[in-house]
């Protein structure tokens, strides 16, 4: 069976009232919206919440949920509807998320206080573009996915996932050279 008419079958018996059905979907996709979530608000307690709040609107509106797109692609636009509530409300309480790096080698060399700088600058570059760049450059770049998927998932047409995509990188390009 494909994984999307595996999901279709899946998300047919949850409706049916077969809960078993909706946890093979949670297994199914709770590492990688884990992964995305993390990436987007930069705190894993945030990012476990935000997980269990998606998976339970999902359940809760599964009836709903009118297959015209894939059920992945619902999912993530439910997680990422849920994280931007979370990263407007650090917006406004003037809190920029960093998440601590975790550094393997001796911390006191340079090379590592140096890399670790960088990645600071890049993450606070990140979060400083627009939501719309910002969520298209995760979704490309981290999440590795199509642009026709990132459309879908951004509900906008394949030229604006594009577009967002380019002035994304270029803005953060003209960021990181200025710094």
């Amino acid at each position: 069976m494909a994984p999307m008419d595996e999901d279709l079958d899946l998300i047919t018996r949850t409706a049916a009232g077969e809960q078993e059905a909706f946890n093979e979907l949670v297994i199914k996709y709770q590492k990688p919206l884990y992964s995305l979530l993390y990436r987007m608000v930069s705190n894993h307690e945030d990012a476990a919440d935000l997980l269990q709040k998606t998976f339970v609107r999902a359940f809760t509106g599964i009836a709903g949920f009118e297959r015209r797109s894939s059920f992945k692609t619902w999912l993530y636009q439910i997680a990422i509807n849920l994280a931007k509530n979370v990263y407007r409300d650090r917006a406004r309480a003037g809190h920029i998320p960093l998440d601590d790096v975790v550094i393997s080698r001796d911390p006191r060399t340079l090379e590592t206080l140096i890399e670790k700088e960088s990645r600071q600058q890049l993450r606070q570059q990140f979060a400083g573009l627009p939501e719309k760049q910002r969520l298209t450059l995760l979704l490309r770049v981290q999440e590795n996915r199509k642009f026709e998927e990132i459309a879908d998932i951004m509900k906008c047409s394949l030229g604006t996932a594009k577009a967002n995509y380019h002035y994304a990188v270029q803005k953060l390009k003209k960021k990181l050279a200025g710094q």
